[in-house]
């Protein structure tokens, strides 16, 4: 019986892989449409997010108006980039930008209660304390990206760092706040259950396109629930939804099977995650180069199981 699951698994990663071919051709109207997704993003954030970067903003549309000026039919488009509220450059960089070395911000002026309350336009490692009656930790508050206020739940952009880790090391967390590191399940869960939290998720691949996820309530359960993913709310943004397949599974790692599939979906996708029945994302599987099930990928990032170059995790209260 064990082999004929194993079996059925393997049909179900060839057919995703077909999937992956019918997309090529498609290639060329998704680089567009990123485009224009992103510009809808920042329009949507304009509203509550009025910190924006006047100089930036500026040298970004000449330049993006500059490579439309012969499409004549997106002449709506390129009124609308005119009108971005901040930082699209990043839809064009390198995922080495978002690298921050060793934070010199002083913790003498914090805690702070989140993220938003940190320092606008300077992204670093700050002191945080949710409330007055609990410890602070330190994390990672991105403040130049979608009108800044993000705190960075999870990070990979190199694979200098092992994902493939046991339950206690998800729960608490590992790697360096400032590089590739995973914030921890116990203190994701002590977040998100104070206050409404949306989740922003930044994928790339290694041909340099840039995607995006978000959902507007995101929320996992407590240590006793096995940090389930209880809530994701509304999706939006250009990478597709892979994620809300998993709403309400438990957390699983190679020491924790708590999937629908008879198997083990973290030992065969060499991932820990939200698993179902198994999958269709695996942001801490392998940092691979490849078309595999055991890389980390997102399906609708391109309908198929090719690998990531990046890939962050941030929350931010509503």
């Amino acid at each position: 019986m064990a082999k004929l699951d194993f079996l059925q698994y393997k049909l179900y990663e060839i057919e995703l892989g077909l999937k992956e071919r019918d997309e090529e051709v498609k290639e060329k109207l998704t680089k567009l449409e990123d485009s224009i997704d992103g510009i809808q993003w920042e329009i949507h954030r304009h509203d509550r997010d009025a910190g924006h970067n006047l100089t930036v903003l500026k040298a970004h549309s000449q330049q993006i108006l500059a490579q439309q000026t012969a499409c004549a039919s997106h002449e709506q488009m390129r009124k609308d980039i005119a009108q971005l509220s901040a930082n699209t450059t990043q839809f064009k960089q390198s995922p080495l930008w978002y690298v921050q070395k060793s934070s010199s911000i002083s913790r003498t002026t914090g805690p702070f209660k989140s993220c938003k309350e940190a320092p606008a336009n300077v992204s670093g490692v700050y002191l945080i304390q949710l409330s007055d009656n609990e410890s602070p930790f330190d994390a990672f508050c991105e403040q130049n990206s979608f009108g800044g206020g993000w705190l960075v739940i999870q990070y990979r952009y190199d694979g200098s760092l092992d994902f493939y880790r046991n339950w206690t090391e998800y729960q608490k967390g590992f790697g360096i706040l400032d590089r590739e590191h995973w914030l921890g399940l116990e203190r994701i869960h002590q977040v998100t259950s104070r206050r409404q939290h949306e989740l922003l998720i930044e994928l790339k691949d290694f041909k340099g396109t840039y995607k995006f996820a978000h959902y507007t309530n995101f929320l996992i359960g407590n240590e006793y629930g096995q940090y389930a993913l209880k809530n994701l709310g509304v999706h939006n943004g250009t990478a597709g939804d892979s994620l809300t397949y998993h709403e309400g599974m438990k957390f699983s790692t190679i020491d924790r099977d708590y999937d629908q599939f008879s198997g083990n979906c973290v030992s065969l996708l060499k991932g820990p995650w939200w698993h179902k029945e198994c999958h269709k994302s695996n942001l801490n599987g392998q940092y691979l180069n490849e078309a595999k099930s055991t890389s980390m990928h997102w399906d609708t990032f391109k309908n198929a199981c090719q690998g990531l170059a990046f890939s962050r995790m941030m929350v931010r209260e509503v």
